[in-house]
């Protein structure tokens, strides 16, 4: 095989892939069509690309076993994407085309979890809920069903115990390690998470932590007492001028194309497109209003620096592929940003008692979200480590429930679920994150987002897009790896004593 070649084709593969996405998402293109794309590069997708890759993997070492190491990730899940796309099509239109009756209106099922979040009463929320749960239940799931069995008889194909089995030896780490170390977290938080949830449910909603549900959750985090500080017209000009302090200023940079217009069909889930890096990134953002918009812009923002300074002569494989959870952790930098008091008070313009009432609120989310990750990586394993999908509902339900305190439905078991353990990116990434802001404070100060030394140190991080794991880019910061010490203390130390 010639591999040049390979990752050429490589390349403008996935450049077609994410601008499909891209359009897709965005709402700007009604049908999602990855099977098109697919069979243009039949070569790509093959079991014997695969294989080869796979035993590449195994026999080389140095710079060459990192490099197969990308490729073998990439050959694997694209055979897999290849022989389901139909599948993943049709899930995707389903959802697109889906529609929920409310107030006596038709509204799109990806635009009703918008509405969901931003509904005062509880009553409605749930019957929100409920038709939400139908259409998941009846259109979405069946299809659910057949491609995660067909996914998880593929892995076992390639000779894999199960898809657990798979992806552990892709990403080239334990993941039951890693749950491990997240039910340490979880155990230390327990109480802490009980209290301040609990405290924070009876405050904004008046009812018990124990009596709520999944829907009650995304109206709190929604936060609209915090709207007045997080306006929806100032949401470009502030992430903008968070970078320019930094010394990044994005209006010189033509490669990052910001999409942050309202469409119907929009996807409420932010992202970005690596449609062809580092020259040509979308970063998309559903506005909805509120603290949430601020987070998720620059989340994406960071995904969409990290590829925009990617350096251009890097190799293809290190450019698009590689350890998802550096451009996470990326984003993490960003995103924590959003809630830092002292950018509150210095950009966003918050006074002392608000900006202490708004990280305070965060800082219980963020754990919700630490717990919540914890439980998908516990459930994931469960479902992936044997083929059939049957009899996963319920235990969905009650392990979610039982850690986070509010009730979460069955019918969501397989629509909660991302390909190739992503939860897993996640979780290292927050990991990571903790540990490179660690870093960033005692060389920058607790201003850095100032500093155009902080700016100047990021870039070149970034520049070397996605060739180094956490674990090496921590270790060029005299860091011994991944510790969840510094994750698990920043989180207890933000509630303890509040």
């Amino acid at each position: 095989m010639n591999i040049d070649e390979f990752c050429i084709d490589t390349e403008n593969f996935l450049s077609k892939i994410d601008k499909e996405y891209y359009l897709h998402f965005a709402g700007l293109k009604q049908e999602l069509n990855l099977k098109t794309i697919y069979d243009e590069y039949p070569q790509l997708f093959s079991s014997g690309t695969v294989i080869f890759f796979k035993d590449l993997f195994n026999k080389s070492e140095g710079e060459n076993r990192k490099k197969a190491k990308h490729l073998f990730g990439f050959s694997a899940e694209g055979y897999m994407g290849n022989r389901f796309a139909h599948i993943a099509d049709r899930i995707a239109n389903n959802e697109a085309s889906s529609k929920i009756e409310i107030d006596g209106k038709d509204v799109s099922f990806r635009y009703s979890d918008i509405i969901l979040s931003n509904e005062e009463d509880h009553g409605k929320r749930r019957l929100i809920e409920d038709k939400r749960l139908k259409v998941t239940a009846e259109v979405f799931n069946p299809d659910l069903v057949r491609y995660w069995e067909s996914l998880h008889e593929e892995a076992e194909n390639f000779g894999y115990k199960n898809y657990a089995d798979m992806f552990m030896n892709v990403k080239g780490f334990d993941f039951y390690k890693l749950e491990k170390e997240m039910d340490m977290l979880v155990k230390a938080t327990d109480s802490l998470y009980r209290e301040h949830m609990g405290r924070l449910f009876q405050e904004k909603l008046n009812i018990s932590l124990e009596g709520s549900g999944a829907s009650d959750f995304a109206f709190i985090k929604r936060a609209k007492e915090f709207d007045m500080f997080f306006k929806k017209e100032r949401l470009v000009p502030i992430f903008k001028d968070t970078m320019r302090m930094a010394g990044i200023d994005i209006d010189t940079q033509s490669n990052i194309i910001m999409d942050v217009e309202e469409r119907e069909n929009k996807s409420p889930r932010a992202f970005c497109a690596t449609v062809r890096v580092p020259s040509e990134i979308y970063l998309v953002v559903m506005p909805a209003g509120g603290q949430d918009d601020y987070q998720a812009m620059f989340h994406e923002g960071g995904h969409a620096e990290h590829f925009a300074n990617t350096r251009e002569n890097l190799d293809i494989a290190y450019k698009y592929l590689g350890d998802s959870a550096v451009t996470e952790g990326y984003a993490f930098c960003l995103e924590n940003l959003a809630w830092d008091r002292n950018w509150l008070i210095d950009v966003l313009g918050m006074n002392s008692e608000a900006a202490d009432d708004f990280t305070y609120f965060s800082s219980i989310i963020n754990l919700f979200f630490l717990r919540r990750y914890a439980c998908k990586l516990k459930y994931e394993l469960l479902l992936h480590s044997e083929k059939k999908i049957k009899d996963k509902d319920t235990a969905y339900s009650d392990l979610l429930t039982s850690n986070l305190v509010m009730k979460y439905y069955p019918e969501n078991y397989l629509k909660d679920v991302d390909e190739s353990f992503y939860c897993t990116n996640y979780i290292r990434a927050w990991i990571f994150e903790a540990q490179v802001k660690e870093y960033m404070l005692n060389k920058f100060g607790y201003k850095w987002y100032k500093n155009k030394k902080a700016g100047d140190f990021l870039k070149e991080i970034w520049s070397y897009g996605m060739k180094y794991s956490p674990e090496e880019v921590l270790g060029f910061l005299d860091y011994k790896g991944l510790d969840i010490s510094y994750l698990m203390n920043n989180t207890i130390n933000l509630l303890k004593g509040r």
